[in-house]
């Protein structure tokens, strides 16, 4: 039996914003889940045609690119801060700017499947670091952009997060 099987968090274990990814999240066993996500999601990012690649549905949207570039960054990010919180780490640590992050990026000069196999070595690496939490490690609390998080809620945010995202591409850009 895994730590992971019937977790699922509470509204009160991570920031309300975050509410909508999670409650779109299946209540399965997390690593389950970012496991699929992961091959589907690699398959999904191969498979966009290379001139839908920098199509942004208006002025000022990011590409299809970038917003695969900003879920690679935004997991990085979390897994971090669950890294952190789960070695007890008690300094805060500081919000995401995904807009700066995106600017001072170069998502547009790199093809489709670099970013699919970077993607693949981000998620492998999280779902590495979550499937080997205990459960105390699971239940510790640290705090990010001002608001205070638990470990177990970080995963369900990772995978709400991607399916956001793979919505939008496919309701706006594809």
């Amino acid at each position: 039996m895994s730590v992971w099987d019937n977790e699922y968090p509470s509204d009160s274990e991570y920031a309300h914003y975050y509410a909508e990814y999670v409650a779109h999240v299946p209540k399965n066993n997390i690593i389950e889940t970012l496991n699929t996500q992961m091959h589907e999601m690699y398959t999904f990012i191969n498979a966009i045609p290379g001139h839908k690649a920098f199509f942004a549905y208006e002025e000022g949207k990011w590409t299809i690119k970038e917003i695969i570039g900003h879920m690679i960054e935004t997991e990085r990010v979390f897994s971090y801060r669950a890294l952190a919180f789960s070695r007890r780490d008690p300094s805060p640590l500081p919000p995401m700017e995904q807009d700066e992050y995106i600017k001072y990026s170069n998502y547009n000069k790199r093809t489709i499947n670099n970013l699919a196999n970077e993607y693949m070595a981000v998620r492998i690496s999280s779902v590495h670091l979550f499937q080997n939490m205990t459960r105390e490690m699971l239940l510790q609390k640290g705090t990010a952009s001002g608001v205070e998080f638990t470990v177990r809620s970080i995963p369900f945010i990772i995978a709400g997060h991607e399916l956001h995202h793979i919505n939008i591409i496919k309701e706006k850009y594809l």
